[in-house]
């Protein structure tokens, strides 16, 4: 006899407004809107609304520059990674709040503005002009091809209808690295220096007190640099690199008297600093001392009014002021040192103002001369989220990693995402964050080693963050992508990842009973480029049977599940009926069976997959998808099943244990590429997705099935909304 159809409880909105909110370390957006985590028992049930973005808002921030002439206009570029996929951000209130640039959709790595207000834009395709205060903007071809990505763009201080360009290599492929343009970027002249070999120009400076006097700093892929000078307006160069590192030059400005040089990259240690020369480059003198964490320089500013103040955004440990020219130094001001930036401005209508064009973060600002640095960045939903977890005793903790290039972090939210913290652990980058039993939140980190250990943390009682490891030494060698509690046994930790570099490249799985005090490598592969990217134990009450997938990236590959069956001492390929070349990326357990999971497989085999015997042996579903990413399913209500695919539609629902799917993504029409699915139980059940673009929540519906679909049958389901 069927049972009665369904009804669902609905996603309720606050009102939040999206202003912004500090906490003692500058760092607490306010976000909204929210869903309404304390819904009343009893609220009269509505239909099921789409996914809500919960942020926090963030991006890679590669520069942000405000108007001398619009009060409150302020353009931030988004470049994610530094690479290509970005667009630019609007704000008209100085940076408090954010919005998209109709139509713009390229990477920006530079934005300069004229004395006038005509601003330009550097970007992954060329230069583009806007007069209308960076609401609408024309591109400036080049006239290079299509290799053009425009890391720099430098105005004339004596001349605004003069222009300068410097252009990406293009991993060598782009030889026309500097570009000269006299009349306001209608045209454009090849000025490069005559280098050995293409090399990315990073940074130009015009001497202000001659025009024909011209700086550039060139910065190579993967290392070199050099920095070369012009008397003749580009006609010719001079190589003015001798007494400065072969590294990476990120950036060159001119005060006057001296030019300034900062530069360095964290791949391979290649350290540059600040140099400084008043001889027109013989000789060079460093400017940073013993008190900088990093000799990683991305940017320099100049007070206007006094070029005694000078201000060096660093990589890993924020921004740097002197107030004498160079010879002493304030380091990481403002409680910056967390911050990896990429630009640092003055706001032209008060020194008072600075901002920071942050990596993760987004835009940072200062409004009281660097005295405290806030995240401004509400509008901006761009952060790189990788892993989305509620706690399973207050649903409305929230924990979401994220990560840019060399930097990321914990946000966390008590109220169900309308206000975030971001969390004292090391700014690296991060993969996954997971709630225990107890309410106890970890985090594993997966570098740079430089700025601190790679592998677990936890967050402790008084908010600080314990390194749990597993250490294999200084360098980065272990990289983890999976962690798993027990549900019986409190101190039992499983993870699971792959080593990395000098301990080699094998799939690793890591074992500790002691809540993560010590680890054993319970199992490390005999090949190459796998890497185990989920953990499940077998919930029999037990802890005696798990089971766990892998990706291989290797030529030939061979991915597929692992199984133990003596509590996790031991693992043993188990992939029966797994395609060799899929992708797996996720596991979920689902109700009626401890030992029934459901797999996710992206790449070439993309598909959902089935084990009923503890991973012994293996089945697809029948759905294929497009490059899944992740699956949950239903732990209270059989069949119902979510999975998470990068392509379109990003989120699905199965009604019938992963056979059929129907789109579920009302709402993620801006969000990016799906990352991971979490599920939060309580009232109502939420559905956690995280994305490239942040974090996105999406109500359960409350549902009862027919007999047949209970028992694993096909019946249609149906919505029934009053």
């Amino acid at each position: 006899m069927p049972k009665a159809f369904i009804v669902a409880t609905c996603l309720l909105l606050t009102a939040a407004a999206a202003a912004e909110v500090v906490d003692e370390q500058g760092l607490r957006p306010r976000l909204g809107p929210r869903l309404d985590v304390t819904a009343a028992p009893g609220a009269e049930p509505r239909a099921a609304t789409a996914w809500v973005p919960l942020g926090p808002f963030g991006g890679d921030v590669d520069d942000v520059a405000a108007s001398p002439t619009a009060s409150g206009v302020v353009l931030a570029g988004l470049a994610p990674y530094g690479s290509s996929g970005g667009t630019m951000f609007r704000s008209t209130d100085g940076g408090a709040t954010w919005v998209e640039v109709a139509g713009f959709g390229v990477s920006t790595y530079d934005v300069e503005f004229t004395a006038a207000g005509v601003a330009y834009a550097g970007t992954e395709d060329g230069v583009f002009a806007s007069t209308d205060d960076g609401a609408t903007w024309t591109p400036l071809p080049l006239g290079i091809g299509l290799n053009d990505s425009t890391r720099e763009v430098t105005v004339d201080p004596a001349d605004p209808t003069v222009l300068w360009a410097g252009v990406d290599d293009h991993t060598g492929a782009q030889a026309v690295n500097v570009l000269r343009s006299t009349d306001a970027g209608a045209t454009w002249q090849n000025v490069t220096p005559p280098l050995a070999t293409p090399m990315s120009c990073l940074g130009i400076a015009v001497d202000p007190t001659d025009s024909s006097r011209v700086w550039a700093a060139f910065g190579g892929t993967f290392g070199g640099g050099a920095v070369w000078r012009s008397t003749d307006g580009g006609a010719t160069w001079a190589n003015r690199s001798a007494g400065l590192p072969n590294n990476p030059m990120n950036v060159v400005v001119h005060d006057g008297t001296r030019v300034l040089v900062g530069g360095g990259q964290r791949f391979g240690s290649q350290y540059v600093g600040l140099y400084a020369s008043d001889n027109d480059g013989v000789t060079w003198t460093p400017l940073h001392d013993g008190t900088w964490p990093l000799l990683v320089v991305s940017d320099v500013e100049l007070d206007p009014a006094n070029p005694s103040v000078i201000l060096a955004a660093t990589e890993a440990s924020g921004v740097h002021r002197s107030t004498d020219g160079g010879d002493s130094w304030a380091v990481s001001i403002g409680g910056s040192d967390s911050f990896s930036l990429a630009s640092v401005r003055f706001d032209p209508a008060s020194a008072a103002t600075i901002f920071l064009g942050a990596s993760s973060l987004g835009v940072v600002r200062s409004l009281d001369g660097g005295g405290t640095f806030n995240v401004s960045s509400v509008g901006i939903g761009q952060l790189d989220v990788h892993s989305v977890a509620a706690n399973p005793n207050d649903r409305a903790e929230l924990a979401v990693a994220f990560q840019g290039l060399n930097d990321g972090g914990v946000y966390t939210s008590t109220d169900g995402g309308a206000l975030w913290t971001l969390e004292g652990c090391p700014g690296t980058r991060y993969n996954l964050v997971s709630f225990a039993q107890d309410g106890r939140l970890y985090a594993i980190s997966d570098g740079p080693s430089s700025t601190a250990p790679e592998a677990l943390y936890r967050r402790e009682l008084d908010g600080t963050w314990t390194y749990l490891g597993p250490n294999q030494g200084t360098a980065f060698e272990s990289e983890l992508h999976a962690l798993r509690f027990s549900a019986t046994d409190p101190s039992l930790l499983l993870m699971g990842g792959n080593d990395f570099g000098v301990a080699g490249w094998e799939g690793t799985v890591w074992r500790s009973t002691d809540t993560g005090a010590t680890w054993a490598k319970a199992y490390e592969g005999t090949e190459d480029y796998e890497s185990v990217t989920d953990i499940e134990i077998v919930e029999d009450g037990t802890d005696t049977k798990m089971v766990a997938c892998f990706q291989d990236l290797a030529s030939g590959p061979d991915a597929g599940a692992l199984r133990s069956d003596d509590g996790g001492l031991n693992w043993f390929k188990s992939s029966a009926g797994l395609p060799p070349s899929a992708m797996p990326y996720a596991l979920s357990p689902t109700p009626g069976s401890p030992s029934a999971f459901l797999l996710a497989s992206g790449g070439p085999d993309t598909g959902l997959y089935r084990t009923t015997d503890g991973g012994q042996s293996w089945a697809g579903t029948g759905f294929a998808g497009a490059d899944l990413r992740g699956v949950v399913a239903h732990p209270d209500r059989p069949g119902v099943v979510y999975v998470a695919q990068n392509g379109t539609p990003k989120a699905l629902r199965s009604p019938d244990g992963g056979t059929t799917f129907a789109p579920c993504d009302d709402g993620l029409g801006g969000a990016g590429l799906p990352s991971a699915l979490a599920f939060a139980a309580g009232t109502p059940d939420l559905l956690l997705l995280a994305t490239s673009t942040g974090t996105y929540a999406r109500e359960v519906e409350q549902a009862l099935f027919t007999d047949d679909f209970e028992t694993g049958g096909t019946t249609a389901w149906s919505l029934a909304v009053p």
